[in-house]
Order: structure tokens, then sequence, then C-alpha cells
């Protein structure tokens, strides 16, 4: 008879074990939802042009080489070539959107996973980059 009490508090104990561990797990995961990481936005040409002309606080920031740049950039751009952002992106203001543009969003996509990681919350990327804007030009 011992032996089957004890093999009843033994199952309560494991039962009640799992139990307790499920439910912190449920909940910690629901915390962590709550702060996930943001994520790097992409934009198209039209969405771009919309938040250029809504004067969204924002900075356009070209990762091309100077001497492309200079051939032409999305209006308001500033130059930041992709080889210098790893010493310069903590210039830029993390209270403002950031947008990259590069030649064909893939060094887009990189910088803007740094600023992610280091603690920016709006950041995008022109989709396709230069390659696929076909909005004005300013030189």
């Amino acid at each position: 008879m011992r032996k089957k009490w004890g093999a009843v508090v033994f199952v309560i104990f494991v039962v009640f074990a799992v139990g307790v561990g499920i439910t912190q797990s449920f909940f910690s995961a629901n915390s962590t939802i709550d702060q996930a990481q943001p994520t790097l936005q992409l934009l198209d040409t039209a969405k771009l042009t919309n938040m250029i002309k809504n004067n969204e606080d924002m900075v356009i920031v070209d990762l091309r080489e100077p001497e492309l740049f200079a051939t032409g950039r999305v209006p308001t751009a500033i130059n930041i070539p992709f080889a210098e952002i790893n010493k310069r992106y903590t210039g830029l203001p993390k209270e403002k959107k950031i947008v990259f543009i590069c030649h064909t969003g893939r060094m887009g996509t990189e910088s803007g996973q740094l600023l992610l990681d280091n603690g920016y919350k709006e950041v995008f990327n022109l989709e396709g980059g230069m390659a696929k804007w076909t909005g004005k030009l300013e030189k």
C-alpha cells in the first residue's frame, strides 16, 4: 500500500512540475513577443516618394560610392559609402527614420541590420536599390 501512495505522490509531483514549467514557458514567450526587435522595412519608389512629399522625419542614406552618388541620387539623400557605414552610423539620429539606398538593395539590407542591432527602431531599405528607383533624381 505504501508503494502505491508513493507512486501516486510521485505522479502528482511530476504533473504539477510539468504544469508549472509549461505555464512559465507560456508567459515568458508572451513577454518576448511584446519586446520583439524591430525588423528592416522594405520600400518601393512610390512609398519613398510619398515619405519625401510628406516631409517625414527621416534621413535617406545613399551607400554607393561618391562618384555614383554625384551622377544622380534620390532627393535629399546624403552619401555614406558602404565601406564607411560601420564607422559612421553612430552619427545618424536614432529618433528619425533611416532609409538606405544602394545599387540593388544588398548593402542596404546589411546596413539596416547593423542599425537595428544597435538600437535603431525605424530602419528602411529601398527594395532593389537604385536599379529599381523610378522617381526623380537630384544632382
